[in-house]
């Protein structure tokens, strides 16, 4: 555990807000992302969010001539592409975010050094409440 200054406090927040206004551009770059698949020559179109939710199904009146295995397996083969299409995005923003920018573990443990501290703190007070004459 590290021992925690009361300047310490200034500096926590000050990375949590920058940790969370981080995170927050990440998401709304993230939230934008659209993966394209297609199959049977370009008759099956499918298109997902970064989530893998599908967000369009696009089939050309060729598409229809399939039978209904062909088609099953086409609708299944674009919509893995444009989930694929959309992790791959993902992983290229969040390739930019190298881990010690966010610095997870440092930053909870100077948050938990600085909780160990106040409740020290508080114990002291209380002690000295309950002593005084």
């Amino acid at each position: 555990m590290h021992d925690f200054a009361p300047e310490d406090l200034e500096r926590i927040t000050a990375r949590a807000e920058e940790m969370l206004v981080h995170v927050e551009q990440l998401k709304n770059e993230i939230d934008v992302v659209v993966g394209r698949g297609e199959a049977a020559d370009g008759q099956v179109r499918v298109t997902a969010g970064a989530s893998g939710r599908l967000v369009n199904v696009e089939l050309a009146p060729r598409a229809l001539r399939l039978d209904s295995r062909q088609l099953a397996e086409a609708l299944l083969r674009a919509a893995q592409e444009a989930h694929d299409d959309a992790a791959r995005q993902v992983d290229r923003i969040m390739a930019g975010t190298p881990a010690d920018d966010l610095d997870a573990e440092r930053f909870t443990s100077m948050l938990e050094s600085f909780e160990a501290s106040m409740a020290e703190q508080l114990k002291d007070i209380e002690d000295r409440h309950r002593n005084a004459p």
